[in-house]
């Protein structure tokens, strides 16, 4: 599942940070079919001299970069601003400096091996009973995911 690094030179406050993140989730699970107990997200603070830019190309290049740009237009909304070019410094400052994709080859997550892109459908129906089993042994973040699950159109339909 997706992890996220949001480099950035403006301090951001904690609910700058979360309005983002949650955003960032909601863009992700609704483009990818992606429950957002897997959403993972880094905030990197970086220098706003540091010029360094990874390049990487995903299989989903278009779909990300239309992903990356309403990630942007987020970031402004949270610091309740605009994107604009030519202005002073103070906007250059809030100016989000990178978001970078980083694609997983494995991970274990909450005792669960991720799916190959694509394959979440069948995966999430493989995982319902432990799932279950995790919610009902009182771990919220399961109980979140299950009502995530029933909640979603485009998740319940992959998992019946």
């Amino acid at each position: 599942m997706p992890f996220y690094e949001i480099h950035h030179s403006y301090p951001l406050s904690d609910d700058e940070r979360q309005s983002i993140a949650r955003s960032i989730t909601d863009l992700h699970s609704t483009a990818f079919k992606t429950p957002s107990f897997f959403v993972h997200i880094r905030f990197v603070a970086r220098d706003i001299n540091d010029r360094t830019r990874p390049h990487v190309s995903f299989p989903y290049q278009v779909e990300f970069d239309s992903l990356a740009s309403d990630i942007e237009d987020a970031w402004y909304k949270a610091l309740s601003t605009t994107r604009t070019e030519g202005t002073s410094h103070a906007t250059e400052v809030q100016r989000l400096l990178m978001v970078t994709f980083v694609p997983m080859v494995t991970i274990r997550e909450g005792g669960m091996a991720i799916p190959e892109a694509g394959q979440e459908g069948g995966w999430l129906k493989q995982q319902l009973p432990y799932i279950r089993m995790m919610s009902e042994q009182g771990l919220g973040d399961f109980t979140d995911l299950l009502g995530e699950l029933q909640q979603r159109d485009d998740l319940r339909k992959m998992i019946q």
